[in-house]
């Protein structure tokens, strides 16, 4: 029994001698010192033909806890004055204390800052760093006069389930791009979800709304319209009913918005189209009719002489279904509503061409046989 009784209490002080050597094993967090950050440049206006140039280079001192830690580092960027309230955010490589940006790259974060192309704007930049589930550390702020220049803007495709193309990337549809504008005349369908591309790929380029939640990589639109909604991590919810949408984006750098308004024309399967213009006197009496291949399809076969025009009727009248080029008089191959169009403008050869338009869509082709 005595036995029995040592080999508990020497089991017993072993535990405890092994508990000691683990506490003083574990590492105690102190109260982190303050980071630092600076920049090379204290003024820097930005030149298209410098873009792979170095532009800027910042270098930083994290946080010390008085131990190793594993921190994730953030630049932010604001216009001076804003504190911070809505920064771009940019992520840095774990474990670097020093990072270069070239002019294009710099220039390209500027833009997504909101930044006017052109105008000298002073903004402030900070280091964030955050450790787990601790207050994020801010270093001092670095103030810079930056100029940034205008790129060209970006094309966006429309892909997903409340679009006409579905989730199908390789056949997704540019919008018709004009200087800032991105515009169609387009089906969207109640309740399903759509994004943008900037390929007919699914990748590098991304466009949805900027909002938590959603993948960085895809975050864009600043401002949307109230039949739109979030649907994170990659895409927007439609949530108007189904029908012909005008959908408009605005790519400039201080607005990045979109716009989904009703058409002019909620039709996008008429019984009938047809052909009105110099290839029938322009009498809409004896519009030349086009064979419908459904779902809101038609084609026909014609000879187009040099200088033709025309437009899409869906009566043998003026009336209300009236298509033609977007906007205005010309051939971009998208279609317009009636009050938002213009003839389509041909030069053929006097040969025979198939004419193909497709009103769900927003798109017409002329193809010679």
């Amino acid at each position: 029994m005595k036995n029995i009784f040592k080999f508990l209490v020497f089991g017993l002080i072993a535990v405890m001698l092994f508990s000691c050597e683990k506490d003083e094993d574990q590492a105690v967090l102190q109260k982190p010192s303050a980071s630092t950050l600076k920049a090379d440049k204290a003024t820097l206006v930005l030149i298209k033909d410098n873009a792979s140039q170095t532009g800027i280079t910042f270098d930083w001192t994290n946080p010390d806890y008085s131990v190793a830690v594993a921190q994730k580092n953030q630049l932010q960027i604001a216009v001076k004055g804003t504190n911070f309230a809505t920064p771009k955010n940019v992520d840095l490589v774990d474990g670097t204390k020093k990072v270069s940006y070239t002019v294009a790259e710099f220039n390209n974060v500027l833009l997504d800052a909101g930044l006017a192309p052109g105008v000298a704007t002073d903004i402030e930049v900070r280091l964030s760093s955050k450790l787990g589930s601790f207050d994020a550390v801010k270093s001092n702020v670095v103030t810079i006069k930056v100029t940034p220049y205008i790129t060209e803007y970006p094309s966006f495709y429309i892909v997903g389930d409340a679009s006409a193309v579905g989730w199908n990337a390789g056949g997704s549809q540019m919008l018709y791009k004009k200087d800032n504008l991105s515009t169609i005349y387009t089906y969207l369908e109640n309740g399903k979800y759509f994004r943008f591309l900037g390929q007919q790929d699914w990748g590098p380029l991304n466009y949805s709304m900027d909002v938590a939640g959603m993948n960085a990589g895809n975050r864009y639109f600043k401002t949307w319209s109230t039949n739109l909604s979030p649907s994170t991590p990659e895409n927007m919810q439609f949530t108007g009913a189904s029908g012909m949408y005008k959908i408009v984006i605005d790519a400039d750098a201080t607005v990045k918005s979109i716009t989904v308004s009703a058409s002019p024309i909620n039709n996008w399967n008429p019984a009938n189209l047809y052909l009105v213009g110099t290839v029938n006197g322009w009498n809409s009496g004896t519009a030349i009719p086009m064979t419908n291949l459904g779902n809101g399809k038609f084609e026909h076969t014609i000879a187009l002489p040099a200088a033709s025009e025309f437009k899409f009727l869906g009566q043998q009248s003026w009336g209300d279904l009236d298509w033609g080029n977007i906007s205005a008089d010309g051939n971009t191959g998208y279609l317009g509503s009636k009050g938002s169009n213009g003839n389509i403008k041909f030069d053929g050869t006097g040969g025979s061409y198939k004419i193909s338009v497709d009103i769900k869509l927003g798109t017409y082709k002329i193809q010679p046989l």
